[in-house]
């Protein structure tokens, strides 16, 4: 094949996305599943600029964590903002900066000035660069929604001056109104007494239970994926994964990964093994040596797990299941073959330094009590089985 077709296979060739660029990080999808509640605060904190009065200005706080939405949130809801008080005669107008990219109070007006309003600012001091602006405003009755994302960036007497702008100038009315999304810690840091004094809501976004981030990844999925190339399970696996950080964009960002492995593979289905190789590239949290420092019996239970996991499709397995292959290697590497209540031991150990997860599934119709559910996170089954086997064998000779 000419180098040509390769390029061309790889640009148009068989893919399981539909549309790729929905699982981008900077992706404001239609539709903000799980977020109801904080969308209609955040949007009720701006209600005044479309009253008559209009007269003050607004200044928010939206905290939390890395992958909760808040700037999802954040965008999602103030674009719709905009819309709905220029549809009224009341000119809004919202405009987002990743303080990461802008790094200060300057970079940022300057912008704004450029970009939104033609205005050359070189040359100029940030007192006079706001000034222009705060006149602008004024003589075209717009009132200015600026959104500072990793605030912390800059200095909180940067965010106070932006805060202060309409004082500064005279301004009949407040023309600026100030989103300040931060991750706790950060905020910490930045806020103090003047700054505080001005917030008018903060909103703290909680992280995502594990039905939400399942609800979230069938939404995005459908956007992003055909619907044969992944299963109920795919996605059951990556909120698995993703709910205990409580982390929306972690599971996001294994489906979009697994996706690019199963299209490299030219394959049409993202299966369970591509997740957890993507679950490893995303966060690589398994210490290297951790598998030199199990015992036999540990090691054992791990590739019995491993090789029960292997069967194509199978996302968990049980107890049961597992042990049956566990005695087949305590046979092959003359391991001395435990009952299966060392080996519900062994699967604890390994369950608690990272390896395998365990959870209680539902009472299934016919059968007794609960059947505990095994898998692997941190590993593809492929590497956890390769990486056991090669131990074992070394303590074999």
């Amino acid at each position: 094949m000419s180098p040509f077709n390769f390029v061309e296979e790889a640009m148009i060739g068989r893919s399981v996305f539909k549309n790729e660029s929905s699982l981008f990080p900077e992706y404001v999808p239609q539709e903000l599943p799980c977020r109801e509640e904080e969308i209609k605060r955040l949007a009720q904190n701006f209600r005044i600029l479309i009253e008559d009065e209009g007269s003050f200005s607004v200044n928010v706080a939206i905290v939390g964590q890395a992958g909760v939405g808040k700037t999802a949130l954040c965008k999602y809801t103030m674009e719709r903002v905009e819309q709905i008080a220029n549809q009224r005669n009341r000119a809004v107008k919202f405009v987002y900066y990743n303080c990461h990219s802008f790094r200060s109070k300057t970079a940022i007006l300057r912008n704004i000035l450029t970009e939104h309003f033609g205005i050359r600012s070189r040359g100029f001091s940030d007192e006079e660069i706001l000034e222009m602006l705060v006149k602008r405003l004024s003589k075209e009755g717009i009132r200015l929604i600026i959104a500072l994302d990793e605030a912390n960036m800059l200095d909180s007497q940067d965010i106070l001056s932006i805060f202060h702008a309409g004082e500064y100038f005279g301004s009949k009315h407040s023309m600026i109104s100030t989103i300040i999304i931060s991750r706790p810690v950060e905020w910490s840091s930045l806020l103090n007494v003047p700054l505080s004094g001005h917030i008018h809501d903060q909103m703290d976004i909680q992280g995502y239970t594990r039905e939400e981030i399942l609800e979230i990844l069938k939404y995005r999925a459908e956007i992003a994926l055909y619907e044969t190339s992944y299963s109920e399970e795919t996605l059951q696996l990556i909120a698995d994964i993703s709910s205990s950080s409580r982390n929306a964009r972690h599971g996001l960002e294994i489906l979009y990964r697994a996706g690019k492995i199963a299209d490299r593979k030219g394959e049409k289905f993202i299966k369970p093994d591509y997740i957890r190789a993507a679950k490893a590239d995303v966060y690589p949290e398994l210490r290297r040596d951790v598998f030199k420092e199990l015992k036999e019996q540990e090691l054992a239970a791990a590739l019995g797990v491993g090789r029960s996991l292997r069967v194509e499709g199978v996302t968990a397995t049980t107890i049961d299941e597992a042990y049956e292959y566990y005695i087949v290697a305590c046979e092959e590497f003359n391991i001395e073959t435990k009952s299966k209540s060392t080996f519900r031991s062994s699967i604890e150990i390994l369950n608690k330094v990272g390896i395998l997860s365990k959870s209680v599934g539902p009472i299934e119709t016919g059968k007794r009590g609960r059947r505990a559910k095994i898998t692997t996170y941190d590993i593809p089954v492929s590497v956890l089985i390769e990486r056991i086997e090669n131990i074992l064998k070394q303590k074999v000779m």
